[in-house]
């Protein structure tokens, strides 16, 4: 989130400006928002089981603590190879905690309390991309102080709570319900039973190859991760590009920062209603589907708009993406048992959905700006005729397809257990006919 700050970041001073002192021209903030992605999706499946293995606390406290001292560090870079190194070890450091929080939360709460606990969690994002608006208009006035740019100021300053609090994480937080301290003993007994025998819980294994390959040979797996990644895509995308699409919106410096907070602010409480509204009525794909029309509108409305307030408005829309994401995670693990599975339902499919994040930056070439729009031409010259009509189309046609996706999932499910109502009721009769011929 915070790259995306520091690009707008004093860029009413193009001198203290990142594009200007790292030379990001053309698509260089893009490849720079790409490379953070390839290691983070290679290391995110692994990164669950080694939470199993090292527990909660350790693994979870190690990715803010190490994330929080290479974002620091990235106060250092002044060109744009040292970028892009900054930003592959940063992957490597960040890799796991979505899917690691995601698959704690498992060990924790019962599928059908699992939405609002992680749309609280997820409204996280929303918080911070508030706060960093805020963060980032307070910051663009410490320019220049200690020799220091705006943009370095910000990575240090939003680094070193990372690095805090991830200290607090490992030695703190408690690991599973069986062993937290601050429970009693009746109390913990209790929190285990309450989760019945097919969750998650400390004492499975790290790693059970026989589920594991049960598990990856469900076509309902794939299935899941493709839908999940055309979610990610749109909210990749927001979350590197909406400073940006703000700043294009005609505002510059800390206005345009302080702009970006009211969209998240609204995401986060939709987020939220949303989460809570699916877990009282025990209904996922619905609170899913009502997100993704909520945001497909706002990249509509992004698309074929030119006044800058209905633009605005449009990214308002966009924030909401973890409103369909929430409903549709809790469905996902409840539709898995044990640690194994629960892993790699987590792990795997989040990290096939985060190539979203090498895919998605290329939706927003520079050359595009401001409409930025993305047809399915190649050619540069054949945009000209096409002004409005082609803009974010790809993020629109990732939303239908996740639609469809998630429909088409929820067909199969019902189809299954139709036929298996049929057949009890096939049976019962021939029981019933066998006895009363007797």
């Amino acid at each position: 989130m915070n790259l995306g700050n520091a690009r707008t970041l004093n860029n009413d001073v193009p001198a203290d400006n990142i594009v200007n002192e790292l030379d990001l021209t053309g698509n260089r903030y893009n490849i720079a928002v790409a490379v953070f992605f390839v290691p983070y999706v290679f290391f995110e499946a692994p990164s669950n089981f080694a939470m199993k293995y090292f527990s909660p606390s350790v693994w979870i406290g190690r990715i803010m603590i190490s994330w929080g001292i290479i974002t620091i560090c990235t106060a250092a870079v002044f060109n744009f190879e040292g970028l892009l190194a900054i930003r592959f070890f940063l992957g490597i450091a960040e890799a796991g905690f979505f899917p690691g929080v995601v698959m704690y939360l498992c060990y924790w709460y019962k599928p059908s309390e699992r939405a609002t606990r992680l749309a609280i969690f997820a409204g996280s994002v929303a918080v911070a991309g508030a706060f960093s608006g805020l963060l980032a208009s307070g910051i663009s006035f410490l320019n220049g102080k200690a020799n220091l740019a705006g943009w370095q100021w910000l990575f240090i300053l939003t680094g070193i709570p990372a690095v805090l609090f991830g200290i607090v994480v490992w030695i703190w937080m408690p690991n599973y319900p069986s062993d937290a301290k601050f429970l009693t003993e009746e109390e913990r007994v209790f929190a285990v039973a309450r989760m019945g025998p097919f969750a998650p819980n400390k004492e499975d294994k790290t790693f059970d190859l026989k589920i594991a390959k049960q598990t990856l040979l469900d076509p309902m797996f794939w299935l899941y991760a493709t839908s999940y990644f055309f979610m990610v895509n749109s909210l990749n995308s927001f979350s590197y590009f909406s400073p940006t699409i703000i700043a294009n919106l005609g505002f510059s410096g800390y206005t345009a920062q302080l702009l970006t907070v009211p969209p998240n602010v609204f995401g986060l409480i939709i987020i939220i209603s949303n989460a809570m509204h699916s877990d009282y009525s025990k209904e996922r794909s619905g609170h899913a589907l009502a997100g993704l029309t909520l945001v497909g509108t706002g990249y509509l409305l992004l698309a074929l708009l030119t006044n800058w307030i209905g633009r605005y408005v449009a990214v308002f829309m966009i924030a909401c993406t973890n409103a369909a994401v929430m409903p549709f995670l809790a469905h996902r693990t409840a539709t898995v048992s044990g640690s194994t599975a629960t892993a790699l339902a987590t792990g795997v499919t989040i990290a096939i959905s985060n190539c979203g994040g090498i895919s998605a930056p290329f939706l927003f070439p520079k050359a595009d700006g401001p409409q930025y729009a993305m047809g399915n031409v190649s050619h540069p010259d054949e945009y000209t005729n096409f002004p409005h009509e082609h803009l974010l189309t790809r993020m629109t046609v990732d939303c239908i397809r996740n639609a469809v996706c998630h429909l088409l999932d929820d067909y199969i499910s019902w189809l299954q257990a139709g036929c298996q109502f049929r057949v009890s009721r096939l049976r019962t009769w021939c029981r019933r006919t066998v006895s009363a011929s007797d």
